[in-house]
């Protein structure tokens, strides 16, 4: 049987994989591709392939899972790329409705329906607007009344013909009782699906066509996974961070941490989560640029400030770092792909933090003199003191941030622990929680490529609810197993559990199915006789002057093993700073613990 499992995810600035065979781990990173999302997919199991030294066909065929989360549906919402949407709805309502749609509808693209004249008229005049998808949604999301409004709408427009748009019903999203959020949660699908679907529809067809059998799988919003054919497109947005949260909470239980607070630094954003006793917070209505939806989706915060944010100055003199990111490309000014803008990887490339050659494994090396000349646009005269405020200032940003959430919980900076991942995230962690309070953080050797790794957390799953009565459980069990069935699993291989909830405010009966797929199990090792010779010294500038420090290679120290800062700490796709005052430590499990010397 096949043992390999495949976990990717796509960021900002980007892609990641963790591959599992044989028991062991694999990290693979490679640059997102803004233009065509599919390249970057392909592009990180052909890495993964070649790292293996196999075959992109042998590698596929012998796994038995690739599971995949993805900014898609994100990045449509931020650059505006859906189609044009009219909103059909009960006649008179239409006032409402547009005020209520948010960013999803243009303003003159809601019409009402009645009667099958009015239907006609409406969507033709919507259609002459350029509508490219339609969704309606009328009064309490009444079924019956919504599916005569889409047997009307394709009398007059069918689906063969070349000018048929989708009609999206709104109960077929979600059947949330409140008519405002029920339709802006159809409209935001309606928006993010074609991208999506067009997408993810590539990334399988080229799985399939290099020898992998099985489906892609789709990481959700709200935990689970399942194929391309069972996802909806509004749950695959913000996949990515959601996958980080599940791998938190893996390692909240390893460690049986009270309040675990995630550090995700990528290229573009910082995003913050906290597990509390082992859970992350599911907020019941998620929000998308503010407009409040019917799916549950992670308590997750975002501040414009990652790796790749750009650096300016103030009319006051002051640098301020973000919220704008100069991206995969053009990147940072190291990257030599035409940025020319200050960015934080240009600040840690200019103190000495991040060396050049080293740069993912050596396999991207950076040009330290193009950091230089960006970092001059703010300090011509001395680089190394702009870098130190890039890095300071974008320190005070996250730790003010993140104070305000603990707050908001009611915690403190003393109660908490830093989970630090993302390509930046161990390079800040130890300087944010050193302003922040924070005393000790957690690393571990894969946090470069985390959310791919909690990623494979994921397991199928299919949740269903509807108002109780006489045979409703009955028939959620049944719809369970049809579509895990479709999923390819046979009924022993799938748990279903039955549960009473309250969910948009009333009483529901939920039925939960779940096919449990491979896991990573962390495994302790002995901690005795780790060596922590330091491969080399250079030069970095922790304070306004350079000092020695020790760089060590992390694949060389064992658990058990120490380091004192100041000392880098280099990894094929990240670089922990530990700065004067912090130590560093391998766990039995092989994790990085970051704490202050005097703890």
């Amino acid at each position: 049987m096949p043992s390999t499992t495949i976990d990717i995810d796509t960021g900002g600035t980007f892609t990641d994989a963790y591959v599992v065979r044989d028991g062991q781990a694999l990290t693979v990173k490679v640059l997102t591709t803004p233009h065509d999302l599919a390249v970057c997919f392909q592009d990180v199991v052909e890495r993964a392939a070649a790292s293996l030294d196999l075959p992109v066909p042998a590698l596929l065929r012998e796994t038995a899972c690739v599971r995949y989360a993805t900014t898609v549906g994100t990045n449509a919402v931020i650059q505006r790329t859906g189609p044009r949407i009219g909103l059909l709805v009960a006649p008179g309502a239409e006032g409402t409705a547009q005020a209520a749609a948010g960013r999803f509808v243009e303003t003159g693209m809601v019409g009402a329906v009645g009667a099958d004249d009015a239907l006609v008229a409406t969507t033709k005049d919507l259609l002459a607007g350029s509508a490219r998808a339609l969704v309606c949604s009328l009064p309490a999301g009444d079924a019956a009344a919504e599916r005569a409004v889409r047997e009307g709408f394709e009398r007059h427009y069918p689906k063969h013909c070349l000018d048929a748009v989708p009609l999206l019903l709104s109960h077929e999203v979600d059947d949330d009782p409140d008519d405002t959020r029920r339709t802006s949660t159809a409209l935001f699908n309606a928006y993010v699906h074609p991208e999506v679907a067009r997408y993810l529809h590539r990334c399988e067809d080229w799985l399939r066509d290099h020898g992998y059998r099985r489906p892609l799988l789709v990481v959700h919003n709200d935990g689970g996974c399942a194929r391309v054919a069972k996802t909806i497109a509004g749950k695959t947005y913000n996949s990515g961070p959601t996958a980080g949260l599940m791998g938190a909470e893996i390692i909240a239980r390893l460690y049986d941490v009270p309040a675990l607070v995630t550090f995700d630094v990528g290229g573009t954003s910082l995003d913050v989560g906290v597990v509390r006793d082992g859970r992350v917070a599911m907020r019941e209505h998620g929000t998308v640029e503010g407009v409040e939806l019917s799916f549950s989706m992670p308590d997750l915060h975002v501040l414009g400030a990652g790796g790749g944010s750009i650096a300016h100055r103030l009319e006051d003199g002051t640098i301020e770092v973000g919220p704008q990111s100069a991206g995969a490309r053009p990147g940072p000014a190291a990257f030599a792909l035409g940025g020319t803008a200050p960015t934080v990887t240009d600040a840690d490339v200019v103190l000495g933090i991040i060396e050049p050659s080293s740069f993912l494994g050596g396999t991207m090396p950076l040009d330290g003199e193009r950091a230089r000349a960006a970092l001059q646009t703010l300090d011509a005269d001395d680089p190394g003191a702009a870098a130190e405020q890039v890095r300071a200032r974008l320190h005070e940003n996250m730790g003010a941030r993140i104070a305000q959430e603990l707050a908001q919980l009611g915690l403190t900076p003393a109660d908490a622990t830093l989970l630090a991942y993302g390509g930046a995230g161990p390079t800040h962690a130890a300087g944010v929680a050193e302003r922040l309070g924070v005393r000790e953080v957690i690393t571990l050797p894969f946090s470069a490529v985390f959310s791919a790794f909690g990623a494979q957390s994921a397991d199928v799953t299919h949740t269903y609810a509807a108002a109780p009565g006489d045979g409703v459980e009955e028939q959620l069990r049944a719809r369970a197993s049809r579509d895990m069935r479709g999923e390819g699993f046979s009924a022993e291989d799938v748990e279903i559990a039955t549960t009473a909830v309250t969910r948009h405010g009333v009483d529901r009966t939920q039925v939960r199915a779940v096919a449990r797929l491979a896991h990573h199990a962390f495994v302790a090792q002995p901690t005795n006789g780790a060596s922590t010779t330091a491969r080399a010294t250079r030069d970095v500038r922790w304070r306004s002057a350079p000092e020695p420090t020790a760089i060590h290679d992390l694949a060389a120290l064992a658990p058990g093993a120490r380091v004192d800062g100041p000392a880098v700490i280099e990894a094929s796709d990240t670089t922990i700073a530990v700065p004067p005052g912090w130590a560093f430590s391998v766990d039995e499990y092989g994790n990085g613990r970051l704490t202050r010397n005097d703890r």
